[in-house]
This record gives C-alpha cells, sequence and structure tokens, in this order.
C-alpha cells in the first residue's frame, strides 16, 4: 500500500470518527494552547526587555539607594533581606570625578499633585539634569517642542497622557501652564508615547529641571539627597572595572564597607544576569507545562487508538484478507493517530491566536513567532505519532482468521 492511500484511508476513518476521537482532538487542543499562550507571553516578555536594554547604552549605569544581597538571584530578589541608604549629591560628584565617567546625571523622584484649568490628578515627578535627556535620547524622543536646558527653571517636559489623558477633555499644550505642589510650570516639550506594554505608565511622567525638584520635595528629602544617579562611560572602558571604582567611591562616602553597602551599581550585565534568571525559570516552568500537557494528551489519544483497534478488528482482518501487510496496517493507525494530534494542534493554534490577541488587549506582550507556531505543529504530531505506535503494532500483530471471526 502506497502511504498517500494510506493517508487517504486514514483520512476517510477520521471523517466519520466518533464523539470519542473528537473529545481526543479537544485534549490536545487545551494541551496546544497552554503550551502556545505560555511560549508567545514568555517570547513577548523576553523581547520587550531586551528593546528596552537596548535603550539602555552598554556604556551606561545607574545608582539607586539600595542593596538586596545575592540580587543576581531571582530567587533573593523576591524576598532576600536588603538595605537602603540614601545617595547624595556628593555621591555624584564622587562618581563624576572617577576616570573613564564622561557624565553624570542626579535625579529625584517623587509623585505631586498637578492642577491644570482647575482639573487635578497625581503623577510621578522626575526632577534631573537637563543632561538626563542625552542618556535618553533613543527612548525619550519628543513629539512637539524642545527639553528644558540647563540652568532653566520653572519649565517642564510631559510624557503624552499628560497632554491629552490625565486632566479629562482639556488638552496641556506647548505653552500651557501646569501647576505642580502649587508652584506654576510652563509646558515646552511633549514626548512621544513609550513604545512596550511596560512603559506604558511612563506616559504620565513630568520632568522637571533637577533645582526645581529639590526646591519642591525638601520636606520629604533629607539635605542634597538623591533618588538615582545615571552614570555614562566612555566607549572602550571596562564597565565591571568601572563598577568596581563607583562602588568603592560610594562606599567611601558612606563609611560601610563593600559587604554592608546600602546602594546598587547597576550595568546591563548585571540587568542581563537577572532576566537570564527570569527565563530560566520561565524556561523551566514551560517544560513542566509541555510535559504535563504531552501527558494528558497522549493518554486521551492512546486509550482513542486502543478503543478504535477493538472496535475495528473485523476491519483490519478484511485489509489483511485483501493483501495488507503488517507494515501496511501500522501506517494507517500510525497516521491516524498523527491526523488527530495534527487536527488538534491546527485548533489550538487557532483558538490561542484569538486568546493571545485578548491577553495583548490587557497590554501584555505577546509574540506569536513562526518557531512557536511550527513547534505547536510538529509537537502535536508528534505526540500523536508516538502514541499511536503500540496500538498500530497491536492492530498490525492482529491474526486475520480470527479478526474475520469477531
Amino acid at each position: 500500500m502506497r502511504v498517500e492511500d494510506a493517508f487517504w484511508y486514514a483520512l476517510q476513518n477520521l471523517r466519520s470518527a466518533s464523539l470519542r476521537s473528537w473529545l481526543t482532538i479537544i485534549g490536545v487542543v487545551i494541551g496546544v494552547i497552554a503550551l502556545v499562550c505560555i511560549m508567545a507571553v514568555s517570547e513577548g516578555v523576553e523581547n520587550e526587555i531586551n528593546s528596552q536594554l537596548s535603550a539602555f547604552g552598554s556604556n551606561m549605569m545607574f545608582i539607586v539607594p539600595v542593596n538586596v544581597q545575592g540580587l543576581s538571584s531571582v530567587t533573593t530578589l523576591v524576598g532576600a533581606p536588603s538595605t537602603s541608604g540614601k545617595l547624595t549629591e556628593r555621591d555624584a560628584l564622587s562618581a563624576a570625578s572617577i576616570p573613564g565617567i564622561k557624565e553624570v546625571s542626579r535625579m529625584i523622584i517623587s509623585r505631586a499633585s498637578v492642577v491644570f484649568k482647575n482639573a487635578s490628578a497625581t503623577s510621578p515627578i522626575y526632577a534631573a539634569d537637563a543632561n538626563v535627556f542625552d542618556f535618553f535620547q533613543d527612548d525619550m524622543k519628543l513629539e512637539s517642542g524642545r527639553y528644558f536646558r540647563e540652568g532653566e527653571r520653572g519649565v517642564v517636559v510631559i510624557g503624552n497622557d499628560v497632554k491629552t489623558r490625565m486632566f479629562g477633555k482639556k488638552t496641556v499644550e506647548i505653552g500651557s501652564v501646569i501647576m505642580i505642589n502649587k508652584k506654576n510650570f510652563r509646558v515646552v516639550g511633549i514626548l512621544e508615547k513609550f513604545k512596550g506594554s511596560f512603559r506604558q505608565s511612563d506616559d504620565a511622567m513630568i520632568l522637571i529641571p533637577y533645582d526645581d525638584g529639590k526646591e519642591l520635595f525638601s520636606k520629604q528629602l533629607a539635605k542634597n539627597e538623591v533618588t538615582m544617579i545615571y552614570l555614562e562611560a566612555y566607549e572602550n572602558y571596562d564597565m565591571n572595572e568601572l563598577k568596581e571604582r563607583v562602588e568603592e567611591k560610594i562606599a567611601s562616602n558612606h563609611k560601610v564597607s563593600l559587604d554592608d553597602k546600602d546602594f546598587s551599581v547597576i550595568t546591563p550585565d548585571f540587568v542581563q544576569s537577572i532576566v537570564g534568571s527570569v527565563f530560566l525559570m520561565l524556561s523551566t516552568f514551560l517544560l513542566i507545562i509541555t510535559l504535563v500537557s504531552s501527558v494528558v494528551a497522549a493518554i486521551g489519544l492512546a486509550n482513542t487508538m486502543f478503543m478504535a483497534v477493538l472496535e475495528r478488528t473485523r476491519e483490519i482482518g478484511v485489509l489483511k484478507a485483501m493483501g495488507a501487510t503488517e507494515n501496511d496496517i501500522t501506517l494507517i493507525f500510525l497516521l491516524e493517530s498523527a491526523l488527530i494530534g495534527l487536527i488538534g494542534g491546527l485548533i489550538g493554534l487557532a483558538l490561542s491566536y484569538v486568546i493571545l490577541l485578548f491577553v495583548q488587549d490587557f497590554g501584555v506582550p505577546v509574540l506569536l513567532s513562526l518557531k512557536i507556531i511550527i513547534f505547536a505543529v510538529v509537537f502535536s504530531i508528534l505526540v500523536g505519532a508516538i502514541v499511536g505506535v503500540v496500538p498500530a503494532r497491536q492492530a498490525a500483530k492482529l491474526d486475520p482468521v480470527e479478526a474475520l471471526r469477531s
């Protein structure tokens, strides 16, 4: 029997499939949906993080006033003891004095009441040196207006949502005056919308000059305290070596040892190690889901194929009496099993696509790549084919005389 003949024969049998076969297909569908959705979300998150890391230049680092022991491990990242300190303007000056450091930008981050034409809202406020826009020139792109300049006061650059959504129907424009903590600021720049699902909250940010922020939040902060310090290194400098020098300087300022430091210096490599740990966990979780879905689908499929052999014993006897060999019978049942897997895989893919569209509407990054589609199809076919081996061999070994008597 030719392969194409066996294929059409198996397909014809599936067309008249019993309810049991369709329930088996549903089992495969559920397994494929679980597999595809997790893979697509995982790949989408990874793609989004990598795109954001690319915006954070390879020669940049930043200092935060907290140290989490073993931060390179995700397990400790979630619940490890941490030491918090305070960063100061002195720390920024110390970092700037290190050979290899090209530029330093101080930042104060807080939240404040913002008023525009009698409408009020609470928004994150970022007070930074004007050179912060040089650090994020590929990330903070202007839709209109300009960035504020060094030494300027009473001006503001706003996120896109501040313009159109923060104050209801009132639209903030270039030249508009908004009030932050009862102080007037003139809008000089409006940012484009940030790209990526994880950046949607950044569209509500408001950036003001560092000195204005220092004045606005003087009651919330210690004298000369800053929230973060951004550093840019000259090209071709060893970032790990620079990181060590920065840590030594800041630790000396804080009068703490490196083991007991109350701050962290974050580099691109450091972030990559965290991301790598996260995706190692995701990959492990994905493997477990794959195994569970495989076992569930395989059990249902095996049961269906064994029952098919029992129900079609006489049919097998007729085929053998007409000259079908053991290999022919094996091929027919293997193809039926693989086709059940394929049908379940294709239906599962279609439903996964619909589910992922729905998930994407909630801001979850999703990437249904060709690699995932091919893997899902091959996975479902292989599960069907592998599970079908034993029932197919059982069918092939039936004695034709006994089969015809049944």
